[in-house]
C-alpha cells in the first residue's frame, strides 16, 4: 500500500480477551481495540473478531462517545467494524459499514470520507493481521468465549426449550397421523350407518344477521342426498332468496379419518368437476352468487349469527369472480348459515360423514401417509438440531467452570510496516 508508511503499535490486554492497540503512523493516531466476536448459534471459540474505535467505558451504547478514538486525516473515527475474518482480511472486505462513521466534536456524525476510510481500513487490516500472529491468541479468545459463556448458555437453554416445544408438537402430530391411518383402515370395515332419503316436505328456516336481528325465513326443501359425499342438495326460496345449494362435510379435510367441519356450495356441483363449478347458482338480492364456503376441520363453532361474513362471489367469467355487494354479502352469510344449522341437525348428519369418509379413505390414507413421512424427517431434524444445542451448552458451561490461564497485561511498542495490510 504506497504512501501508508508504516504504522507504531503498542499492545495491551483488556478484560474479556480484549486487545488494545495504541496506533501511530502518518495522519493516523488513537487507539482501537480488536474484539474476538462470535454470534449466538456460532463457534463456541470466536474465529473472528471486530474492531472498535476508542476506549469504551464500561457497557457503553453505540452512540456514546469513547475516549482516544482514531484521527485519521484530521477525522475522528467512532464506531466499530463489521465482523472480520483475521485468516483472509483485506481492505476488500468492505468491513467499514454503517456502525463506523465520522463523528463531530458536537456529537454530528456521518460517513467516513473516503480519502480517511482508504486510510483507516489500511490500519485495521495491519493490526488484524498481527492480532491474528500473536503468540497469546489461543488465550485472548478463550479468554472471550468465558466472558460471553453464561449469555451464551442463557441462549442456548431458550434454544433448547423452543426445540423441546416445537419437537413435542411435529412428535404429537405424528401420532395424530397414526392414529388417522389406523382410522381409515378401520372405516372400510365399518358398515354404513342408514341415510335418510331426501324429505318430502319442506322446512321453514329463520335467518338472522350477526346481530341477531331477524333477516327472512327460508322455505327449503330437500331436493337430493348424495350418500357418497355425504352432501344434500336444497332448493330454497323467501327472503329475496331462491336457487341452489348444496351442503355436506368439508371437502378439503384430510386430516381425519371422518371428515368434519362444513362445505357449503352456491348451486349444484357438476359432476367430475370442481365444487366451485355449478349449475342452478342461487340469487340473493337478485344478485347470482357463485363459488362456496370452506368451514374446516369442525362445526361445533358456527352459530345463528357467526361467523359474521362469509364468501359471496359474483362470477364475470369461467375462472374469474368479485365480491357481491355489502349488502348481498350479509344477506348471503346469514342464509349460509342458517343452511349449516339445518344440515347439522338432521339425525344422520354423523351417517353422511362416515359415509364421505368412506368415499375418499384412499386420499386420506395417502395424504395421512405423507404427512407422517414428512413428520419423520422433521423429527430427525429437531432431533439433531436438540443434540447439537445440547452439546453447545456444555461446552460453554465448560468454559464457565475452567478459570483458564492469566493473560499479560504490559504494553509492547512495536512498528508494524502498513504495506503488511496488502
Amino acid at each position: 500500500m504506497p504512501g501508508f508508511g508504516v504504522l507504531k503499535i503498542r499492545t495491551s490486554v483488556l478484560e474479556h480477551g480484549q486487545s488494545r492497540y495504541e496506533i501511530f503512523g502518518r495522519h493516523v493516531r488513537g487507539t482501537v481495540v480488536v474484539v474476538p466476536s462470535t454470534p449466538n448459534g456460532g463457534p463456541v471459540i470466536p474465529t473472528a473478531v471486530r474492531v472498535r474505535f476508542g476506549v469504551a467505558q464500561g457497557s457503553a451504547s453505540w452512540s456514546a462517545p469513547r475516549s482516544d478514538e482514531p484521527i485519521v486525516h484530521g477525522v475522528r473515527i467512532h464506531g466499530y467494524t463489521d465482523v472480520i475474518n483475521p485468516r483472509t482480511v483485506s481492505p476488500r472486505d468492505h468491513f467499514l459499514a454503517s456502525d463506523a462513521v465520522a463523528r463531530s466534536d458536537s456529537g454530528r456524525t456521518r460517513r467516513v470520507p473516503d480519502g480517511a476510510r482508504a486510510l483507516t481500513e489500511a490500519a485495521v487490516v495491519a493490526v488484524v493481521k498481527h492480532w491474528h500472529r500473536r503468540d497469546d491468541r489461543a488465550l485472548l479468545v478463550r479468554a472471550a468465549a468465558r466472558s460471553s459463556a453464561a449469555d451464551r448458555v442463557r441462549y442456548e437453554d431458550r434454544e433448547i426449550a423452543r426445540l423441546q416445544a416445537e419437537l413435542r408438537m411435529v412428535r404429537d402430530a405424528r401420532a395424530a397421523a397414526r392414529r388417522c391411518i389406523s382410522q381409515v383402515a378401520s372405516l372400510v370395515r365399518r358398515r354404513q350407518p342408514s341415510v335418510q332419503p331426501p324429505a318430502t316436505g319442506a322446512a321453514r328456516v329463520l335467518f338472522v344477521g350477526p346481530d341477531g336481528v331477524p333477516m327472512g325465513t327460508l322455505t327449503v326443501r330437500e331436493k337430493e342426498v348424495d350418500v357418497l359425499s355425504g352432501r344434500v342438495v336444497y332448493k330454497v326460496e323467501g327472503g329475496r332468496v331462491r336457487g341452489t345449494f348444496t351442503v355436506g362435510p368439508d371437502l378439503y379435510d384430510y386430516s381425519q379419518a371422518i371428515p368434519q367441519g362444513i362445505y357449503i356450495s352456491y348451486g349444484r356441483p357438476v359432476s367430475g368437476t370442481s365444487p366451485r363449478a355449478c349449475a342452478d347458482e342461487p340469487s340473493v338480492n337478485g344478485v347470482q352468487l357463485s363459488g362456496g364456503w370452506a368451514h374446516g376441520r369442525r362445526s361445533d363453532d358456527i352459530t345463528p349469527t357467526s361467523p359474521d361474513h362469509l364468501p359471496a362471489q359474483v362470477r364475470l367469467g369461467p375462472t374469474t369472480s368479485t365480491s357481491a355487494p355489502t349488502a348481498t354479502s350479509q344477506r348471503a352469510s346469514a342464509v349460509l348459515r342458517a343452511l349449516a344449522l339445518h344440515y347439522l341437525a338432521r339425525p344422520d348428519a354423523g351417517a353422511l360423514r362416515i359415509a364421505a369418509g368412506k368415499e375418499r379413505a384412499g386420499v386420506t390414507a395417502a395424504a395421512a401417509r405423507e404427512r407422517l413421512g414428512r413428520l419423520r424427517k422433521q423429527d430427525a431434524l429437531l432431533t439433531s438440531r436438540l443434540r447439537r444445542h445440547r452439546a453447545r451448552r456444555q461446552e460453554h458451561l465448560g468454559l464457565l467452570i475452567d478459570p483458564g490461564s492469566a493473560l499479560a497485561v504490559e504494553p509492547t511498542p512495536l512498528r508494524l510496516p502498513l504495506n503488511q495490510a496488502a
